[in-house]
This record gives structure tokens, sequence and C-alpha cells, in this order.
């Protein structure tokens, strides 16, 4: 079983943690800006997941602007910027259907997998919850450390 913290999101799935492309540290505050990255080698693809670890910040990658810097949006339109020395994960939106691990109870909003529909889980208890989802959604959300898990 492998695992990862849930970065709650309204419209970026959850990925999944063996799909991870690339980890590093960001240099600047466009986007992703990493002056040690070669963005343009093939190694990232437009619509990748992009985790702040730092900030608790998740997007999708919508252009790769050169070898350095990725332009980023939060899966509705809106742009992005990680800040200057944020530890970053790039992942494949290959969502696998993961189940959750809750550390701290409250409202649990997700969008099951398979089905795409939105479920709230009432005052969700702290513990494992088999159940199959592609997204925690923000809204609705209460609960914390949330963690996925394959």
């Amino acid at each position: 079983m492998i695992g990862m913290a849930v970065i709650p999101s309204d419209f970026i799935n959850i990925p999944n943690v063996s799909d991870q492309k690339r980890s590093s540290v960001t240099t600047g505050a466009s986007g992703v800006t990493d002056g040690a990255a070669t963005f343009t080698d093939g190694s990232v693809s437009i619509g990748d997941i992009v985790y702040d670890t730092s900030n608790l910040v998740v997007a999708k990658v919508t252009a790769i602007v050169n070898d350095n810097e990725l332009s980023l949006d939060n899966g509705n339109g809106g742009a992005v910027s990680i800040a200057g020395a944020a530890n970053y994960l790039i992942f494949s939106d290959t969502n696998k259907a993961a189940v959750l691990y809750v550390g701290v109870a409250g409202n649990l909003t997700v969008e099951m997998a398979y089905s795409g529909q939105t479920l709230t889980f009432v005052a969700a208890a702290n513990g494992y919850h088999p159940i199959q989802v592609n997204k925690v959604l923000s809204t609705g959300t209460a609960a914390d450390s949330i963690v996925a898990l394959w």
C-alpha cells in the first residue's frame, strides 16, 4: 500500500503517488519556475498535476513556457503561482481510485470514482474510509489530515 497527503480541490483529481514524474524546489514566482529543471525534455505534459507541498497548493500544468517555467491553473481557469523556495511534485493525472484515511474528523465531501457522484459524509470519523474517490473537494470538507491510499 502507498499513500500521500491530500490537498483538497474542487477541480483537480488526487494524483497517484506512483505516477510521480518530478520533485524539486522552485526558484521563482511565476507558475513553477525552476532554474535546475528542463521541462521541455518531454518529462512534463500539459494536464499534469503539480503539488506544492510547502504551501499546500494543487494546480494543473497549462503550458510549458520554456526549459525552466510552467504555467499553472487551479483547474477552473484561475492562474496559480508557486512562490520561490517551495517544494513541488509533478504527477501524471492518472488517478486510480484512492481510499482515504482521515486524521481529523469532520465533514468529508468527495467525488466518487467511476460514477463521478459528489457525496458528503457528515461528521466523518477519523480513521480509514473504504470508499473509492477521485477527489476530496475543498468545498464542504472540514475533515483534515487526509491521506489517499492505493
